[in-house]
């Protein structure tokens, strides 16, 4: 191929397939060496005069001149795959990303590109409680139907019910990834990865090279991204040492607002945000609390459960009502702190589930349905 017809695009998405390169290495080569392509032409010391990188680097960059037949090849694939790769400099890269100290120099995209809207990162416990997926996706749900795009990982979890939440109400949601944007990580999310790259819902990001398979020390490095292509940064449940906390520190490095769930200081899935509370976060009691941080207009605060209907039900059956809450309760503890028999309530528990006031969320364990 001729090097004198590489574009500057085609040339940065070259280097990109170098783990050896971050993001100050590929800003100093952008700007330093002109046109980009010459890069392809320059020998050791050549390279080395231009631009300040480490011999490990330089080397690898050398090693290019080998495999820039495959590469263009690859480059030209992308519109068939239907795969974006964006510079800062172009209109399509998402703003808010520019206001990042170390923003990805170059990003692939697969589906949608997020778009100059109100946004929210939704991050969590992998290993969340059913209370903490459930209010993940009802705060998901809630923000996507006023309008506002959700930001996250697609980690199981938190993440997932995220983004299942936003697709519930036919809204936008983005999922930041720890892997190149044509690996669906973890396999399990397939049809969530099909529905954000090919039905409308929204896309995939990642600055990680195509093919990049789902290593470690690739997903904290990602989190940046999540809280900045967000106005504020939502965390549902998180110990105190997880992703989720690395995420709220960048929003808050970022000069981004963060909102935490609270949780039992007897639980270790709410010590995260229980810290990050204490430490000046914004309390969620509703989505509300989110819509009016954004200055969307609310009409009424969006109540997370309905009380108001159990005044119709039968005296055993609000007696066992009254046992629940959000966190999923053991029937033997329903059972003792309603002094009721187990075919009492047995029979109560069917009918507030069929009623829909109540779910089962395993064997023998209930919680308040959400609205």
């Amino acid at each position: 191929m001729q090097i004198n017809n590489i574009s500057d695009r085609e040339a940065m998405f070259f280097l990109s397939s170098l783990s050896e390169l971050g993001y100050a290495s590929k800003r100093a080569i952008y700007e330093n060496i002109k046109p980009l392509y010459s890069i392809f032409e320059m020998n050791f010391e050549n390279l080395k005069m231009k631009v300040k990188l480490r011999e490990k680097q330089i080397k690898a960059v050398l090693g290019l001149k080998i495999k820039l037949n495959e590469l263009h090849e690859k480059y030209l694939s992308l519109d068939e795959r239907k795969i974006k790769f964006i510079l800062p400099f172009e209109d399509e890269y998402p703003k808010k990303l520019l206001d990042l100290r170390d923003y990805p120099f170059g990003i692939f995209v697969k589906g949608d590109i997020p778009r100059q809207r109100k946004s929210v990162a939704i991050v969590g416990s992998r290993g969340a409680s059913e209370y903490g997926l459930g209010m993940a996706k009802f705060i998901a749900q809630e923000l996507a139907t006023n309008d506002v795009d959700i930001i996250s990982g697609m980690a199981l979890g938190v993440d997932s019910m995220a983004h299942e939440g936003a697709v519930i109400s036919k809204g936008k949601t983005y999922a930041v990834l720890g892997t190149g944007v044509n690996v669906c990580y973890p396999d399990s999310n397939f049809t969530l990865y099909n529905k954000l790259c090919d039905e409308g819902f929204g896309g995939v990001i990642s600055e990680f090279p195509l093919g990049t398979n789902p290593l470690k020390f690739n997903f904290p490095i990602r989190n940046r991204i999540i809280s900045g292509l967000a106005d504020i940064t939502v965390v549902i449940e998180a110990r105190l040492k997880s992703g989720s906390l690395i995420t709220a520190t960048h929003a808050i490095e970022q000069g981004r607002e963060v909102f935490a769930l609270p949780g039992r200081i007897t639980d270790c899935m709410s010590l995260g945000c229980n810290k990050l509370i204490s430490d000046g976060a914004g309390i969620i009691t509703s989505p509300t609390d989110i819509l009016e941080a954004l200055d969307l207009n609310v009409d009424k605060k969006i109540q997370v459960y309905n009380e108001k209907n159990a005044n119709i039900l039968a005296k055993n059956d609000k007696k066992v009502y009254s046992c629940l809450d959000l966190k999923p309760k053991y029937i033997d503890d329903i059972i003792k702190e309603s002094a009721l028999d187990i075919s009492q309530v047995l029979s109560s528990l069917l009918l507030l589930e069929l009623e829909g006031f109540i779910v089962q969320v395993s064997s023998n364990y209930y919680c308040k349905r959400l609205s």
